[in-house]
């Protein structure tokens, strides 16, 4: 197996588990998903042990390797993380006058989770620490199936962001700051709803 083939199989398989069709403690083996990736079980295999460790997956001996459970503590606590990851990576004042812009994107046709996790890694490349890009792009990757079911739950996810862009373009520090633990709070706020969620059956 070429670095080649194990980027592109860990890049698809990635993809493929964090896409919403998965419930909680799921089990994921690695033939059917090698004919879902038009892949073989060895790569994929390799792939999903990369994912264990980046807590995207887990593995039990009883079961293998299995979509992870989703607990209130648990995912209090990445919801937690991930609040504290975007407030501290423009806390840097070497960085306070040297903020990159958000991509362009139209939020009346993007995908509004595709636009949280550009905007978040918009705020992690303010930090002089190259290891905040990969910390929020593992909480955004960890993230993504909640971020799916927000829509049952939050109908103004567009003026969230917009809240979040429009500080973040004119350097609002404080603003951009205020506004995101307003976001962070009211996903707190809902955990369990978001939890119920994520064990009804997938369609």
């Amino acid at each position: 197996m070429t670095p080649k083939v194990f980027i592109r199989t860990y890049s698809e398989l990635k993809m493929e588990v964090t896409s919403g069709r998965y419930k909680p403690g799921q089990r994921l083996q690695a033939r059917p998903l090698a004919d879902v990736l038009r892949a073989s079980t060895s790569p994929i295999t390799n792939a999903m042990r990369q994912l264990v460790g980046e807590q995207i997956l887990e593995y039990t001996a009883d079961d293998g390797f299995i979509f992870p459970w989703v607990t209130e503590r648990r995912l209090r606590d990445l919801l937690s993380w991930t609040a504290w990851l975007t407030t501290a990576a423009f806390e840097d004042p070497e960085t306070a006058h040297s903020l990159p812009f958000p991509d362009d994107a139209d939020a009346a046709s993007a995908d509004l989770v595709e636009m949280t996790e550009r905007l978040f890694l918009n705020f992690a490349g303010a930090s002089p620490n190259s290891d905040h890009v990969w910390s929020i792009t593992n909480s955004n990757d960890r993230l993504r199936p909640i971020r799916m079911l927000e829509a049952n739950l939050f109908a103004d996810r567009t003026e969230e962001l917009t809240a979040l862009a429009e500080p973040w373009k004119d350097r609002n520090r404080p603003a951009l700051r205020r506004a995101l633990v307003r976001y962070h709070k009211r996903r707190l706020d809902a955990v369990s709803q978001l939890i119920g969620l994520s064990y009804q059956d997938r369609r």
